[in-house]
């Protein structure tokens, strides 16, 4: 499919065990999933590495090439989100309050990315989930602003996947052309079997 740009994406963060959404207070919305939108205006880049192998390896025999394998997967995310507010992104790159501000936990968190990349031809879709894996802030390069303009700095993050135990692999990647694909709720409930969507949470909310 030939795809452009970012459409949206979804961040959380998990258990230690990475099986269960952290939810409510605990975690980064009510369902456990928040979604990088207009609040935070926005994802600029998604750069997704290691999603095949880092390379292929060859065994000779014989004066020639008899096997050829792929090296262990690596997949990991380099992200840029505009303005990602204070309390996000310290849950996710585990930060913990002291006093008044911020300092590194020991541990990292358990978190999860899922970014949605639009089709440039029809109105399908790709969406490349990692469900379990830990995020990195990113460094900070600050300049200054000058008479004729000024100098923003966005949130950059490094996100690197790990095994996740609900699907027994590192992502999975869905594409609203498969004739399975059924919508987003679908695909949110497979990676994240004790998800509840939206409307769920409402309807929870009222008893």
């Amino acid at each position: 499919m030939l795809i452009h740009g970012i459409s949206t994406a979804w961040i959380a963060v998990k258990s230690t065990d990475g099986k269960t959404l952290l939810t409510g207070n605990d975690g980064l919305s009510q369902s456990g999933l928040k979604e990088l939108g207009h609040d935070v205006l926005g994802v600029q880049t998604a750069e997704l590495k290691g999603l095949d192998g880092s390379k292929l390896e060859k065994i000779a025999g014989n004066n020639s090439i008899q096997f050829s394998y792929a090296d262990p997967l690596n997949p990991t995310a380099t992200l840029t989100i505009n303005n990602l507010d204070m309390a996000t992104l310290a849950k996710i790159v585990g930060m913990e309050k002291q006093g008044t501000g911020w300092q590194m936990a020991d541990t990292k968190p358990i978190g999860a990315l899922i970014v949605k990349a639009p089709s440039m031809t029809t109105n399908d879709a790709v969406y490349f989930c990692f469900p379990s894996g830990n995020f990195l802030m990113g460094d900070k390069k600050l300049d200054t602003d000058t008479d004729s303009k000024k100098t923003p700095v966005e949130d950059q993050l490094s996100f690197a996947a790990i095994d996740d135990p609900n699907i027994n692999d590192m992502y999975r990647i869905y594409s609203t052309t498969d004739e399975s694909w059924k919508d987003e709720e679908t695909m949110f409930k497979e990676l994240f079997p004790d998800y509840k969507g939206a409307s769920s949470v409402s309807a929870g909310g009222t008893h």
